[in-house]
């Protein structure tokens, strides 16, 4: 299934604040940003985990909006290597997704959603993991579910668990119809997590789900074998003023997967969602070798690009 180019809008607020990409991702921002900092402005942290941000693993932040408390936030962390993730993402084999009928996700992405669900912080002074915490929200409240990189892969897959597991967002009959009124998810640069009946089921619920990619990132390439975001495109990206094409090493990192996923027993593949792209042009890299200009253009394309579309030139976004 393929990716779509279109303009973005706001997702329909669920009364007053508007809960769009710019919303979310300042909250990606501050749980992927430095150890220190202040939460967005508006917004308190309601849960975080004991273990400290920017360590090995998975880590998330539950908030909550000052000015409408019956709006939460729960924030994924992405990955804290972007330069590994071609290599270590664990796309083979594949999983049971019993959300959604028919739907396999990474075994990765499984992996990474349990983790998640395992965390164990502080809620209302008591200890509590991410699932209680989730299991504890009252009916009448609404949440939004964002991430970039790896936390919007596991956004992606976090929501369709919430909606089928979790009473405040139910009825939970299983396989889900759709995704509820009362969760909203928007992710950054998600690789994508499952196959195509994963897609297609968050494709069908455009209004609750919403994927921003940018077509030059590389990990918004990954792992798709179709559409206009697709494993093969990779070899391909940051033309001239950029460094192309790929260097050699990624190039046969590309051929090995891609024959992993197809040598598998079942075949596995992937599907991205569709999507908003936008394309944040190439610069040039002071690097010596064309390989550290391709990985230096690869954080740019997936950290800098992003900060500047959502956050704007005077955020303080770094290359």
């Amino acid at each position: 299934m393929a990716a779509e180019t279109t303009s973005s809008s706001p997702t329909p607020p669920p009364t007053g604040i508007v809960v769009d990409a710019h919303l979310a991702y300042s909250l990606c921002a501050y749980v992927d940003g430095p150890h220190s900092g202040s939460p967005p402005s508006g917004w308190d942290e309601i849960w975080v985990p004991a273990k400290p941000k920017h360590l090995p693993g998975n880590y998330a932040i539950v908030f909550q909006a000052q000015a409408q408390p019956t709006l939460l936030a729960l924030a994924i962390q992405g990955t804290q290597d972007f330069k590994d993730i071609l290599e270590d993402f664990h796309v083979v084999p594949q999983r049971p997704f019993p959300p959604i009928e028919g739907a396999a996700i990474a075994a990765g992405s499984h992996g990474g959603l349990h983790d998640l669900l395992e965390l164990a912080g502080t809620y209302n002074g008591a200890p509590t993991t991410l699932a209680s915490l989730l299991g504890s929200i009252p009916a009448g409240r609404s949440l939004l579910v964002t991430g970039h990189s790896l936390g919007g892969n596991l956004a992606s897959v976090m929501a369709p668990w919430i909606a089928a597991n979790v009473a405040a967002f139910g009825p939970n009959p299983t396989p889900l119809a759709s995704l509820p009124k009362n969760l909203t998810t928007i992710t950054f640069a998600a690789p994508t997590a499952g196959n195509a009946a994963f897609a297609q089921f968050l494709d069908a619920n455009p209004e609750r789900y919403r994927a921003h990619f940018n077509r030059n990132d590389v990990v918004s390439n990954v792992w798709a074998q179709s559409g206009p975001l697709r494993i093969s495109n990779i070899d391909g990206l940051f033309p001239w003023p950029g460094p192309s094409p790929a260097p050699p090493f990624v190039q046969e990192l590309l051929t090995r997967k891609i024959g992993e996923m197809a040598g598998a027993h079942p075949p596995v593949s992937y599907t991205q969602t569709h999507g908003f792209i936008f394309e944040f042009p190439p610069a040039p890299s002071s690097n010596t070798t064309p390989a550290e200009a391709w990985l230096w253009e690869l954080g740019y394309q997936h950290n800098y690009a992003y900060c500047q579309q959502f956050l704007g030139p005077d955020a303080g976004c770094k290359p």
